[in-house]
């Protein structure tokens, strides 16, 4: 797995996380809108992995 690759799955997991700590302290919008992060950000992530091989 390239470098880049693992970057972007910590920065997803990561904000999962954080969106899993929000929800329970109780400032639940703002944990489901940091959810909402993960997927873009997996999919900016493969974007860009695809464009280096190109």
């Amino acid at each position: 797995m390239s470098a880049s690759k693992i970057v972007y799955m910590v920065a997803t997991l990561i904000s999962i996380l954080i969106s899993i700590s929000l929800y329970r302290a109780e400032r639940r919008d703002l944990g489901i809108f940091v959810g909402l992060w993960a997927p873009t950000i997996l999919n900016l992530g493969q974007t860009l992995v695809d464009e280096e091989r190109r």
